[in-house]
């Protein structure tokens, strides 16, 4: 089963910050990361209410870079989707995550600040971009509850595995999907010449990696693809 931990990058309001504690615990959460907070106090506290514990056993970070290694799938927020300009930008729906989290391991949630959300470089170093459709006018929602919202969809699909345990296929493993990543890597690198179109394929086969069930044996089949793809290439 994966563990799940919401990451808070650079917070600015305690208040926001005690509200999420709270949410985590009606969720049944309990890690909590701020990444270069500002000070929390009384009304953090007051925030947090039931959820308290969650707060004072939050852990501090004095980078978000520094996280990435200490994770092995990260899900960025944003209110703002792709355009041409911003190709990295391609989010998917909160329900839609189903095929995402099948996977054993650490998972981290990563919400941005409250006035600027998170930027390109920081969505880069995620794995899947999912955004919380609201309405055009003012489609940025209150930090406690955008965390709200993923934590439900989640816990739903928590409660849905839960009657039945189906064992179709052997999903695949962290390691599997590493090499395959690096093969689909090696691969482009040896395809495209232009640097942003080697970023924008590397990008692209991540995202659809995220947003799919991948099973042991197709990810042994593509690695074998890739691998002699490039091979022929090579020759």
């Amino acid at each position: 089963m994966p563990t799940f931990s919401v990451i808070l990058v650079e917070p600015r309001y305690e208040g926001n910050v005690g509200s999420v504690a709270r949410v985590m615990k009606n969720f049944g959460f309990s890690e909590l990361i701020l990444v270069n907070p500002h000070k929390l106090g009384k009304e953090a506290r007051a925030m947090a209410m039931h959820g308290r514990d969650v707060l004072e056993n939050a852990k501090i970070s004095d980078g978000f870079e520094k996280l990435k290694e200490e994770f092995d799938f990260l899900i960025a927020t944003t209110a703002i989707i792709a355009t041409d300009r911003n190709p990295m930008r391609t989010p998917v729906f909160p329900e839609n995550l189903k095929n995402s989290i099948a996977l054993d391991g650490r998972i981290g949630l990563v919400f941005g600040r409250e006035d600027y959300g998170l930027y390109n470089e920081e969505i880069e170093m995620c794995d899947l971009l999912v955004s919380i459709p609201a309405n055009s006018e003012y489609p940025t929602l209150n930090l406690s509850h955008s965390v709200a919202i993923l934590l439900y969809e989640i816990s739903k699909l928590e409660m849905e595995k839960k009657p039945r345990k189906l064992k179709k296929f052997r999903k695949v493993n962290l390691v599997e999907k590493r090499i395959l990543l690096e093969k689909f890597d090696s691969f482009v690198e040896s395809v495209h010449n232009r640097k942003q179109d080697a970023k924008l394929a590397k990008k692209t086969f991540r995202q659809l990696i995220g947003r799919a069930f991948i099973s042991g044996r197709e990810s042994f089949t593509l690695i074998g693809l890739f691998r002699k793809a490039r091979n022929r290439i090579k020759k």
